[in-house]
């Protein structure tokens, strides 16, 4: 790319004004100047093979946020921008539903997907913001699944991240054990990152046998605990059980819209707090990585 081009690049997105203070509400930009939401600046120095042709996969059961829509058109405009501008390739496609059974309408978008010639398939919610240069990063890493960050209403902080469980696999579903710490900027593997902010390379869906997503409901009365499984678990059990890797780029941290903002600052804040006890799975801290907090 020429130098004029890549000058024109930056001069576009180093301070696009729609993405900074349309999109953002207050108290996401108090977050940013306390240096714990940082979306400002985008990548540099991307290796991205050429030949990309990218589809947007959005799964929709009710009204969408303006401040989400708003942040899916920054995501898509900087990739697609991104993609043509370093000639690259693309997003030619983009894939909602409305009113479906979520399973079933995913179900259908992957089959959509399929009938494509795209390359990738970006996921996402219909609840979650994301840095405007989520998409270029993700592609980066070159890997079949590769998913940001982002953290679960009312879990005060807790990621939406998970290993796999000591339960034995019997039904073909594995069980969880939620990841309490994790390295901020740094990718590492996991077993399931959720649906929020994900990238699949074509061939993850072509080595699974569909369905692709299921969900079950069930509560065990005597044991007091549930039997049932989302979408994802579901889904990243089969991956698993396919002998594919899931990884998570933790330097793409998002948020889920609720009555409040769950970000990363709720992350370190519950991490930092004087009660708090580690549980489920470590990852980044040694030799124990990975292992379930005792």
């Amino acid at each position: 790319m020429s130098d004029t081009l890549r000058e024109a690049e930056q001069a576009i997105w180093q301070n696009p004004p729609l993405f900074r203070s349309t999109m953002l509400s207050s108290e996401i930009e108090t977050k940013q100047t306390e240096g714990t939401v940082v979306w400002n600046s985008p990548p540099k120095d991307l290796s991205i093979p050429p030949g990309i042709k990218v589809a947007w996969s959005m799964p929709i059961y009710g009204p969408v946020p303006s401040q989400v829509y708003q942040s899916h058109l920054a995501v898509a405009a900087y990739a697609s921008r991104h993609l043509a501008v370093h000639d690259l390739g693309g997003m030619p496609f983009v894939g909602t539903t409305d009113k479906m059974y979520l399973h079933s309408a995913s179900n259908l978008l992957v089959e959509q997907f399929l009938m494509s010639d795209c390359t990738h398939l970006f996921w996402t919610e219909m609840d979650m913001m994301m840095p405007f240069w989520t998409i270029p990063v993700l592609l980066a890493h070159d890997k079949p699944i590769i998913s940001g960050v982002y953290f679960l209403r009312k879990g005060d902080g807790q990621s939406c991240l998970y290993m796999k469980g000591d339960v034995p696999v019997t039904t073909g579903i594995h069980s969880l054990v939620p990841v309490s710490i994790f390295p901020e900027d740094s990718v590492f593997k996991v077993h399931c990152p959720g649906m929020g902010c994900v990238l699949f390379k074509r061939e993850v869906f072509e080595k699974i046998e569909p369905p692709w997503f299921d969900l079950k409901e069930g509560y065990d009365r005597v044991r007091k605990t549930k039997t049932g499984y989302g979408q994802d678990v579901f889904f990243y059990s089969k991956v698993a059980n396919a002998g594919l890797d899931v990884w998570v780029d933790s330097s793409v941290h998002c948020i889920q819209q609720d009555i409040k903002y769950i970000s990363i600052h709720d992350y370190r804040k519950k991490i930092s707090s004087p009660d708090f006890v580690p549980n489920g799975a470590i990852i980044g801290f040694g030799e124990e990585q990975g292992k379930a907090a005792q």
